[in-house]
């Protein structure tokens, strides 16, 4: 493979994971049914079926906020990735794999709201992405073996140190789950929030 393939190649990685994107958060709403059969509404006002749908709609956009964040880090990741190599192909892979994990993940807790379990595993689903995107960073920029040589030391410790605050939030909403299961979904939201006061 040589020098010119490998620097069309992070193109098609951020088309991949474009594409995936957009189609995770989309699959996110179908989680959010109505009936087909119209007599339900015979005996629920629409009111009272809404309310019974509030859990689903609150999991459904904090999730989509969450995975908006997930694609913003890869987009900063790819603008200074100027090649790839069959290790960084592999790594991207598999974070893409478990970020179409996430809306079985999502669903789960849909199913079972009151289930620490399915919260640890929503949590632990954006861990492991977390770990990912931590990784692919620290491959890419060690030793300047995917980025420019011009990206300075200081730029990429700064990146690592910001791509470690999403594991490790997620681990905190993990751990979280089996004491305040309600508290640990919403726990999600702080990288994202911390997103637009750590520059």
């Amino acid at each position: 493979m040589n020098v010119t393939q490998n620097k069309v190649l992070p193109h098609r990685i951020s088309a991949l994971t474009d594409g995936i994107f957009a189609i995770v958060m989309t699959i996110l709403v179908l989680d959010i049914k109505v009936p087909h059969d119209i007599s339900v509404f015979r005996t629920v006002s629409i009111e009272q079926f809404l309310t019974g749908c509030f859990q689903d709609i609150i999991v459904y956009m904090i999730v989509f906020i969450t995975l908006g964040y997930l694609w913003f880090v890869h987009h900063n990741q790819a603008h200074f990735i100027q090649h790839t190599d069959r290790a960084h192909l592999w790594i991207s892979v598999l974070t893409l794999m478990f970020i179409a994990l996430i809306p079985f993940s999502s669903s789960l807790v849909n199913k079972f709201p009151t289930d620490p379990v399915a919260e640890a595993f929503l949590a632990s689903n954006m861990f492991v992405v977390g770990v990912f995107n931590y990784f692919n960073w620290a491959y890419a920029a060690k030793g300047y073996r995917l980025i420019s040589e011009t990206v300075t030391r200081r730029y990429i410790d700064k990146e690592k140190k910001k791509l470690l605050v999403f594991p490790l939030v997620s681990l905190f909403a993990a751990l979280m789950s089996f004491i305040y299961p309600v508290i640990s979904l919403y726990a999600l939201l702080i990288a994202p929030v911390l997103m637009f006061f750590v520059k």
